[in-house]
């Protein structure tokens, strides 16, 4: 019995020893590399926009079911990227990105944004400013009340809108959201909230729903069905002066166009590149689900091209510069395979590269004279 208890003594002391040098090691760990990532308290209100990142912020945003997994840095204003000097030092040209989370692009690193990139390609500073004012979550109203509160104070020159489906709206009150839902992007139970600090816990989960990843998430008979109810709507809407949300979208589209010209700045209108508008198995997993639907509109073709033709509408008639993707993504998607992540509407690095290669080359043309390389 002795010896039994020698031996178990033992072994608990061993135990002991492995779990305090584990804690031990996350604890330095917590202490030089700071929290693995903040868990739903990123976001703080904003009385005049509803709310934004909390300022001076440095956390990890990622999903492991996803595949992504980001370094965001937000600087005094809250938004991500460096500081934003104000008034604008003399010669140079400003860019202000505006939108949601394709804008924010928190999935990848800030230098790889498709704002790193476009500011990289046109010269960067000191003569050229990008600032990544995208927030996740934000609608449309959102945007528009940062960009007549905050945005405008910045002094761009040229104000880059990238609209998504679903900022679609047919809300004739003028109402931005109060909250993210992409808060609820966290791993779960008391282990996820442990993970959100604990650097050793956070890679335990991470393998563990990569493992589960690989043996579930591609069985098709758990696949879930989502499409997009704005960018369906786009995909089956042709009478745009009939319809109730493609005249309030494009009133308030108009609306921040008006706003830039009275205060010197060019407004640009960009679409966001959607799998579904450039991916042909995604056009026929469409196809498919409407071929099952029992809906009323199921026979509705979906044009693909729908999303495309409505901002060309609303930019014809607000008189905005306007930049379309879609082109070059489809040309591009055979040699790159994918630009989003897995089962995800956000771009991957490979996305953000080319939407920044073509918002440099549309761009270029529209800054003031002497500002970028030609």
């Amino acid at each position: 019995m002795k010896a039994l208890r020698s031996i178990l003594a033992k072994i608990a002391l061993a135990l002991g020893s492995a779990l305090a040098t584990l804690v031990a090691v996350d604890l330095v760990l917590l202490l030089v590399q700071g929290p693995v990532r903040v868990v739903e308290d990123f976001y703080e209100p904003a009385p005049d926009y509803a709310y934004k990142m909390q300022p001076n912020l440095t956390f990890e945003f990622a999903n492991p079911y996803h595949g992504y997994r980001g370094t965001v840095h937000t600087n005094a204003l809250g938004l991500r990227g460096g500081p934003v000097v104000v008034p604008k030092p003399p010669g140079v040209a400003r860019i202000l990105f505006i939108g949601d989370s394709m804008t924010a692009g928190l999935e990848v690193n800030e230098n790889d944004t498709f704002e790193a990139v476009c500011s990289r390609l046109l010269g960067g500073a000191p003569h050229i400013d990008v600032v990544n004012a995208g927030v996740r979550g934000y609608n449309l109203d959102n945007v528009l009340a940062f960009l007549q509160n905050v945005g405008i104070g910045l002094e761009p020159d040229l104000v880059v809108y990238t609209f998504v489906d679903n900022d679609l709206t047919a809300n004739a009150d003028f109402s931005p959201e109060t909250s993210d839902w992409s808060r609820g992007l966290t791993l779960s139970g008391l282990a996820g909230r442990i993970a959100a600090y604990s650097h050793l816990t956070y890679r335990f989960q991470l393998l563990q729903q990569q493992i589960t990843l690989r043996r579930q998430t591609d069985n098709k008979q758990n696949e879930r069905v989502y499409v997009p109810r704005g960018l369906y709507a786009l995909f089956t809407t042709t009478t745009y002066l009939t319809d109730a949300s493609a005249v309030l979208t494009g009133q308030r589209i108009a609306y921040m166009d008006s706003l830039c010209r009275v205060h010197g700045a060019r407004f640009v209108l960009a679409g966001a590149p959607h799998r579904l508008e450039i991916s042909p198995p995604a056009q026929d997993w469409l196809r498919q689900q409407l071929l099952k639907s029992t809906a009323a509109d199921a026979a509705a073709a979906p044009d693909f091209d729908g999303v495309r033709r409505y901002l060309d509408w609303v930019a014809e008639r607000a008189g905005c510069a306007r930049v379309d993707p879609i082109p070059a993504f489809r040309a591009g998607l055979p040699q790159a395979r994918d630009y989003w992540f897995h089962k995800d509407d956000h771009l991957n690095v490979r996305g953000h590269r080319l939407f920044g290669e073509i918002m440099a080359e549309k761009l270029r043309p529209l800054l003031p004279a002497g500002s970028a390389p030609r």
